[in-house]
């Protein structure tokens, strides 16, 4: 794995003039980047420009074009590097606490982890065992007790955990050895000391009396709403009455005031009631972000419910240079993986992955080796660790250390041929070999290896065409 910042500059100098302490150099393969985290600006920069910064050429007027940003000074006095004081070591932050993972009440076609209801299950003759990948959890697969989750609970919090995330399946079927519910764990959690609690639920099985307990309690609610056509909406969950049942418990949810998000997951079924759904979630007045296009995982690996083209580079592709770079982003990108650095999901076979798309990367199981030791331990490390240095194409652009990723997705755009830590970003169009935005998609080969796929081309022109592309603050010399 390659050594992490060994091609950020700091304090670069011409003699004259020099990098203020938060400016940074970021070359790539045709053009650069300077970082400014005092502004959270940053600056693209032309070969030419790079040269300069370097050495290779001289050039006083662009040194002193840089005074006027703001970015570099002529005072002598000793600079402290800026950029050790930034690196840091990786420590847990937040846990999906995944304590049902088969069992869910509905069916929904895009799944990632392929949970549906316990009869179904049984019909379609699938053992509880299907996601058991330990002798151990294999052999007990009663799964994990009330107990040993209150375990994990205090673990993670021992380990410097302050937020959480209670998940399924749907986690509001969890029942403990003697009745204990997720309110139950949430609870236990409030009590430990976690400041952020969220149950992501599909609402339907909330009622007044269970609402009014996550009031008393003070945590979060997250919910999915696939669409404001209700007929639309129970055909995705495969489940009659779904968008009733969770329409009557998002405004229950919101009479009594606890906080909610509403999040919608584009796929070709729905997508032609994006904006009506979100606009339906807005009127009852929750927050949501952008629409999650559809992740190639579980059943959502499935042809037939990809959305078309246009909704794809409409709502996921990132198409201008629009980045923030504070000293939080650039330390913690720096740092190891902009996304999944800190995280970790616990399963209800104990079994500890780095993400909840993530179901083949199991980096330890927590019935058979303590979570401490796991959190610890060298496999997590590395995906913590995995910046985008390691990541084909990604590594060769200047925007590297601004930019986001996940990896999980990477992987499944390429139909798993790539390699999950080096796989391309996907949702970027971005060409840094041409210094180019939007002219296309980054996807692997038959060989693995990164092309850049401009059959996208058509549909991003179409976008842009309403939407408009901005260079990010270009110094062109």
């Amino acid at each position: 794995m390659k050594e992490r910042g060994l091609d950020i500059k700091e304090h670069l100098s011409s003699g004259e003039h020099i990098f203020k302490d938060g400016v940074f150099f970021v070359p790539g393969v045709l053009r650069g980047a300077i970082y400014d985290v005092n502004s959270s600006r940053i600056y693209s920069i032309n070969h030419s420009a790079c040269d300069i910064l370097i050495g290779v050429t001289k050039n006083l007027g662009f040194w002193k074009k840089l005074e006027t940003m703001d970015l570099v000074t002529q005072e002598k006095s000793n600079r402290r590097s800026m950029l050790q004081e930034l690196m840091r070591s990786p420590s847990l932050q937040f846990v999906w606490f995944e304590i049902v993972s088969n069992d869910c009440n509905e069916s929904c076609i895009h799944c990632y982890a392929e949970c549906m209801p316990p009869t179904y299950q049984k019909a379609m003759g699938i053992s509880k065992e299907r996601n058991l990948h330990s002798k151990q959890s294999f052999e007990n697969n009663k799964g994990v007790s009330f107990e040993k989750w209150k375990e994990f609970i205090d673990e993670s919090y021992y380990l410097g955990c302050r937020r959480c995330q209670f998940i399924g399946g749907e986690p509001l079927l969890y029942k403990g050895e003697n009745g204990e519910t997720v309110f139950d764990l949430a609870e236990y959690s409030k009590n430990v000391g976690y400041e952020y609690i969220e149950i992501f639920t599909n609402a339907t099985m909330l009622t007044p009396k269970k609402i009014q307990r996550i009031k008393a309690l003070g945590i979060n609610v997250a919910t999915s709403l696939y669409s404001n056509d209700e007929k639309l909406h129970d055909s995705i969950t495969k489940t009659p009455g779904s968008f009733r049942k969770t329409i009557e418990a998002l405004k229950f949810l919101k009479e009594v005031g606890v906080p909610v998000r509403v999040e919608t997951v584009l796929m070709s079924p729905n997508e032609q009631t994006i904006k009506q759904t979100q606009e339906l979630v807005e009127e009852m007045g929750f927050s949501h972000k952008q629409p999650d296009v559809l992740r190639p995982k579980g059943r959502g690996d499935n042809p037939s419910i990809m959305p078309t083209k246009k909704s794809i580079v409409k709502y996921s592709l990132m198409m201008s240079p629009n980045f923030t770079i504070s000293k939080d982003i650039f330390s913690r990108n720096t740092s190891g993986h902009s996304c999944l650095q800190g995280k970790i999901t616990i399963t209800d076979n104990g079994n500890v992955l780095p993400c909840i798309f993530s179901r083949d990367l199991i980096v330890g199981n927590a019935l058979e080796v303590a979570l401490r030791e796991i959190v610890l331990g060298q496999k997590l490390e590395t995906v913590w660790r995995n910046t985008k240095d390691n990541v084909l194409v990604c590594q060769d652009c200047e925007y590297r250390y601004a930019c986001f990723d996940c990896r999980p997705l990477a992987e499944g755009a390429n139909q798993n041929q790539g390699e999950y830590f080096s796989a391309p970003y996907p949702r970027c169009t971005y060409n840094p070999y041409r210094g180019e935005w939007a002219k296309g998609a980054w996807r692997l080969n038959g060989e693995g290896k990164p092309y850049y796929d401009e059959t996208l081309e058509p549909f991003i022109k179409k976008v842009v065409a309403t939407q408009g592309v901005e260079v990010a603050h270009p110094i062109e010399y």
